[in-house]
């Protein structure tokens, strides 16, 4: 496929978009128009909270320098002690996803054949643990209702003024040193405190990072993957990334490079084919499993930003159908002057994901101050912006920024559960609905709602429990899903008084949040 005109210059674009409505799903067409800048908002205090809606994303970024580093002494017992108290605080809380890192940079947070034991687990690279903190923590969302997406550092090869040490499984960083990126005089990016990357331009990187990725997807029942540094380093354009000699070679070739695309498109280009390859790999594997991928939080407005300044073209992922979510991080708050979050929201929605959804990432890890704008109302304030605007949801960076507010959002925005939004474009098998529904008692004498499962339990993932005080039960409401629950539990214990509550219903979803029919209560009112 030609290279496209870059974004900005004048190139027409079509932009379609799945629309939710409720249970039904709308196709949009229409051509883009220039961003418009919006008017002054209006101050959130004198708006009315938006309704939460029952489909929502509510991820949190769970890092692993906050896991390890919560035992200074490298003590197991407390790393674990942290993910339980993240995890179970962010069900409590009413989160639906937790973005947990396993990857940082060619090392491995989970057994690993393929790459060392990361250092920050016991302060020496390629050293056993003793336990397996992706399966633990695996374990933990799984009992509490939560999905775990593998966070996985992509294309950063080690961090560190030293080389790694020599271990078994080795570094990939001393196994091919011809795979590093370099600068335009072909000199490898020197060691640092920060990530020295492997380029995106070399086909056997690609096809390293997918066998790593595959590997670890079936072995571990992870509901999805999440790929963070999928781009080239921060300076690329100054300094030449990637003039390694295997992307100059294939660059000036007639095979490499068969568009005759300059520098710049060149390595765009084989960044979309890195996720292209990826995300086919991994769908073979499961293909229900969910995709995404965090970019720069500008697409390519201002000097940072995710197109020009690494190359991160997120539009032609989605546009090829090879990313499910994308989660920008945009870190700025709604009154910054020229990267307002909200406007870079829109911007990203409206004009660069296609067919997909947009997840903004909330840089809640900055909200914690007393300097305006730098409080946590900043958080709360852009959780409410983002869903007058129907979104389909949020990530937080960073889970320990959330720590202190966990409870305030489950009595307040959170207060009810969430399911996923629906990815009908995995082409699953439809869920049936129960087959019925009715009032009883549990083995301990409490009224309960019971339901019978459908004769294909295989395509059930969950249970949504509907019970609503209006006379039409709308699914669409936060307020009227009360429970998310496991396939083998069919019962749900009725608070009282349950007689108060003039519609109830159950419905099933499958691994892909397709959800059936709502069977309803059948009673006299």
């Amino acid at each position: 496929m030609p290279w496209r005109k870059s974004p900005g210059r004048g190139n027409k674009m079509k932009f379609r978009g799945w629309l939710i409505l409720g249970s039904v799903l709308v196709w949009s067409c229409g051509g883009v128009q220039p961003p418009v800048q919006p008017k002054p908002p209006v101050s959130p205090e004198i708006q009315p909270l938006p309704e939460p809606p029952s489909k929502e994303i509510r991820a949190l970024w769970l890092t692993r320098f906050e896991y390890c580093n919560y035992s200074p002494t490298h003590d197991q017992d407390s790393i674990r002690h942290y993910i339980d108290m993240i995890i179970d605080s962010a069900a409590q809380a009413n989160f639906n996803v937790v973005f947990f890192q396993v990857r940082g940079s060619g090392d491995a947070y989970y057994r690993s054949e393929l790459e060392p034991w990361g250092p920050l687990l016991t302060g020496t690279l390629g050293q056993d643990p003793g336990w397996d903190p992706l399966d633990y923590a695996l374990e933990r969302c799984h009992q509490n209702g939560l999905e775990l997406h593998a966070w996985f550092n992509t294309f950063p090869a080690w961090r560190g003024a030293e080389p790694p040490p020599v271990t078994d499984p080795p570094s990939p960083y001393l196994t091919h040193p011809e795979w590093l990126v370099c600068d335009s005089l072909g000199n490898p990016m020197p060691l640092s405190d920060h990530y020295v990357s492997f380029s995106p331009g070399i086909p056997q990187v690609h096809d390293y990072l997918i066998q790593v990725a595959t590997d670890l997807v079936r072995r571990y029942d992870v509901d999805g993957i999440h790929f963070d540094y999928v781009r080239f380093p921060e300076i690329a354009p100054e300094s030449g990334y990637s003039h390694d000699s295997i992307s100059v070679a294939l660059w000036r070739s007639e095979t490499g490079n068969p568009y005759r695309l300059n520098w710049a498109d060149w390595e765009r280009e084989q960044l979309n084919h890195f996720i292209a390859k990826m995300y086919n790999a991994l769908m073979e594997v499961d293909s229900s499993l969910i995709v995404s991928a965090a970019t720069i939080g500008s697409y390519w407005r201002e000097r940072w930003n995710a197109y020009y300044k690494v190359y991160q073209d997120p539009r032609r992922w989605t546009e090829w159908e090879k990313m499910d979510w994308i989660v920008p991080m945009i870190y700025w708050p709604r009154s910054h002057p020229t990267q307002p979050f909200l406007v870079r929201s829109r911007e990203y929605r409206d004009e660069y994901t296609l067919d997909r959804y947009l997840v903004p990432g909330i840089g809640s890890y900055r909200y914690n101050t007393e300097k305006e704008h730098y409080t946590w109302a900043e958080t709360e304030g852009e959780i409410d912006d983002l869903r007058r605007e129907h979104f389909p949801g949020m990530s937080f960076f960073n889970a320990g920024s959330i720590l202190g507010h966990f409870q305030s959002l489950e009595h307040t925005r959170f207060s009810h559960p969430a399911a996923l939004p629906p990815l009908p474009w995995k082409n699953l098998r439809p869920p049936l609905p129960p087959d019925s529904v009715w009032i009883g008692k549990d083995f301990s004498g409490q009224e309960s709602l019971f339901w019978s499962a459908p004769a294909d339990t295989q395509s059930v993932y969950r249970y949504l429990v509907y019970i609503s005080r209006d006379t039409i039960l709308d699914a669409t409401l936060g307020r009227n899903l009360v429970r998310i629950l496991p396939p083998d539990q069919t019962y749900f214990p009725l608070p009282a008084p349950y007689r108060e509550w003039r519609r109830i219903g159950v419905s099933t979803v499958n691994k892909a949040w397709v959800e059936s029919g709502i069977i309803p209560l059948r009673r006299e009112d």
